[in-house]
């Protein structure tokens, strides 16, 4: 599960490690975190096809929020994780091994400061489109038509191997 690597890759990290220890979270941090801390969520998700279907190709865009009591600590931060992720290519040490294939940086933000209950604490924002290959999506073969996307009616017009699929509410 791309995921779990994406969250193993950073604590694992030693330069984001040292900084936040094992506080990294999906969405949404406990209140009261300690900070530095990082904040992850998957802000879109699209699966690429080709004439045949389903690629097996993802584009995720990942937010990562790092944030810090003041404003050089969270860009410094933001700039590890940066480091760690900017031009990747390879491997999670997910359990299904998720293979990216490219990473991009597109947003790298300073954001304005939250009110805290002690203070305020400091959030930058950073964006990474990130190319893998999804291990859990049906991918299209003639092995496995069944995964072939061809927007077919199932009222006999279809042709080809390019039959109903069940992922576009075919009817045969």
């Amino acid at each position: 599960m791309v995921e779990k690597g994406i969250f193993m890759m950073i604590v694992a990290d030693p330069d984001t490690s040292a900084v936040i220890g094992n506080r990294c979270y999906w969405i949404l941090q406990p209140k009261g975190t300690t900070v530095p801390s990082v904040v992850l969520s998957v802000v879109a998700t699209n699966d690429l096809y080709s004439t045949t279907g389903c690629t097996g190709l993802r584009e995720m865009v990942l937010q990562m929020d790092s944030y810090a009591s003041d404003a050089y600590s969270a860009a410094g931060l933001s700039r590890s994780l940066r480091l760690l992720w900017e031009n990747y290519t390879g491997n999670l040490p997910d359990a299904d091994a998720t293979q990216v294939i490219a990473t991009f940086i597109s947003k790298d933000w300073m954001m304005p400061f939250e009110a805290g209950g002690k203070g305020f604490i400091y959030r930058n924002l950073l964006q990474v489109r990130m190319h893998y290959y999804d291990t859990e999506l049906p991918v299209s073969t003639p092995s496995n038509p069944v995964a072939i996307i061809d927007g077919g009616t199932g009222n006999g017009n279809d042709t080809g191997i390019n039959t109903e699929a069940t992922v576009d509410g075919g009817t045969t």
